[in-house]
């Protein structure tokens, strides 16, 4: 009833006869009036409107709030700090890996610790992790979430968190491995990724990825090793035949070596 009579009353002001030599304005204001009384007067359109409106004003506040520590993030690394934060919250990754860069580029021990709290550090390394991870620097990945990971192991921040950080760098180690020019760079990440307490089942697999890369950085040994330590976990491995025939071509003793470190196992 509010909006009816709110209706009428506006319609009679701005109805183009009432406005003489002001039709045009008055007409467009008129079209206004009607569009509105249609959106407020069905439930589900008014229910869209609002939630439009909601959006709307969200946006308005957070342009407002980027822009205040926009003009602040010049003088103070706190508020830059805060920006970058800010800036991966909202999707603007490429935006906050350059920022956090510079900051880097000034300092070569750079830590977010003196101008953040603690859940803030842990969101924003984390979510600076996942961009490079995304992006293929595992280097830089590895170290921003190893770095969370061991703030988690210190006190916890919420449940599970650990368990997805870890998940994390699972993928970022194995990707290393199968990267691996050198038989070093596999062993480094090997002894990380078994680090992580992982199910035997997916440490069979990773063994079984570290044969991989040690024969392709031909390095037999090594790949009869990492081969035998998976299938000793796992006999019936999936996958692990292809490998076993190409080191049983370049190793004429592989198949004797092999059959006793199972037996010795």
């Amino acid at each position: 009833e509010e909006i009816k009579q709110a209706f009428r009353r506006m319609a009679k002001k701005f109805h183009p006869d009432k406005n003489p030599g002001g039709e045009k304005a008055a007409e467009q204001k008129f079209k206004q009036i009607i569009a509105a009384y249609e959106v407020l007067c069905s439930p589900g359109s008014r229910d869209t409107y609002d939630q439009m409106l909601r959006v709307n004003r969200a946006n308005t506040r957070v342009t407002s709030r980027r822009d205040n520590l926009r003009r602040k993030a010049k003088n103070d690394i706190a508020y830059l700090c805060q920006l970058i934060l800010y800036e991966l919250l909202d999707k603007n990754v490429q935006t906050a890996l350059e920022m956090y860069e510079d900051l880097i580029s000034k300092g070569l021990h750079f830590s977010l610790d003196p101008y953040m709290s603690d859940s803030d550090i842990r969101d924003c390394e984390f979510l600076l992790a996942e961009a490079y991870h995304q992006m293929g620097r595992l280097s830089e990945a590895a170290r921003l979430y190893e770095r969370v990971l061991e703030r988690e192991r210190k006190k916890a921040y919420f449940r599970g968190f650990a368990q997805e950080i870890k998940l994390m760098l699972k993928d970022v180690y194995i990707q290393r491995i199968t990267k691996a020019n050198c038989s070093e760079d596999i062993l480094t990440n090997m002894d990380k990724v078994l680090a992580l307490d992982l199910p035997k089942r997916e440490v069979a697999w990773i063994y079984k990825k570290a044969a991989e890369a040690y024969y392709r950085a031909n390095d037999i040994n090594s790949a009869v090793r990492a081969l035998r330590c998976a299938l000793q976990i796992n006999p019936k491995l999936a996958g692990a035949k292809r490998i076993s025939r190409k080191l049983e071509i370049r190793n004429d003793a592989f198949k004797a070596h092999f059959q006793d470190g199972l037996r010795q196992g």
